[in-house]
């Protein structure tokens, strides 16, 4: 699928799976579109959606240099839009998103290597749908799009990334348990103790198996989005 906008990547390493995105609106929650734009050396490029809505919406934000993602990317913070319209900010962005009939939406940073980041950019047509269990899954599935782009870059050679900038064993842990409370709606003490037994009964390190059990989950939806 097509971002919509007429900028282009300029490089084969800006790498995100057009699959991960449509993943993202089916495994998040069902009435959410989503996005991804990629910034490198200072320029930024919408790369995928799930939808031609999704897509016309970050295309407008990529003509005027201005929306959530594009906030997001500059502050490396998450932007949180509750109710579109509401507020002077990203006029022309605001009027597109409304004309398409989204009502709220939320852009999420994720950085992929020195230099390179990405944003995942929620669209929902209900009002303010952004509940911290929520937050917490779409955190997670930037970052896994984060890596799953980090790969690319490490295989081509063209960016280094050193260690130092991989995520801490407490955050990986905590991303997986937030995605296994969404998922399967038990408390954070259930979801650790999944995540424990787990490591205890296959002797792997913790770490290991949230990133495992982020992956599968991601997988089991994406296998049941392609069945309805």
């Amino acid at each position: 699928m097509s971002s919509g906008s007429e900028v282009r990547p300029t490089s084969t390493s800006w790498w995100v799976p057009e699959d991960f995105v449509v993943r993202a609106a089916a495994v998040l929650r069902a009435d959410l579109d989503a996005t991804v734009t990629v910034r490198q050396a200072g320029v930024s490029v919408p790369v995928a959606s799930s939808t031609p809505a999704a897509a016309r919406c970050d295309g407008v934000a990529a003509r005027s240099r201005s929306g959530p993602w594009a906030d997001a990317l500059e502050h490396h913070r998450v932007q949180l839009v509750a109710q579109v319209g509401q507020g002077p900010r990203w006029p022309e962005w605001s009027a597109q998103t409304a004309r398409e009939g989204f009502a709220s939406a939320v852009a999420v940073p994720a950085s992929v290597a020195p230099g390179v980041d990405l944003a995942l950019t929620l669209y929902s047509r209900s009002a303010d749908p952004w509940d911290a269990g929520l937050l917490v899954a779409a955190d997670g599935y930037a970052q896994l799009l984060a890596a799953s782009a980090r790969g690319r870059l490490v295989a081509a050679g063209p960016v280094p990334v050193p260690r130092r900038d991989e995520p801490a064993d407490a955050v990986t842990i905590e991303r997986a348990v937030g995605a296994i409370m969404h998922t399967n709606g038990c408390s954070a003490d259930e979801a650790h103790h999944i995540l424990a037994s787990a490591s205890s009964n296959r002797n792997v390190p913790r770490r290991e198996v949230a990133q495992q059990v982020l992956q599968a989950l991601l997988e089991a939806e994406a296998d049941r989005a392609r069945t309805r």
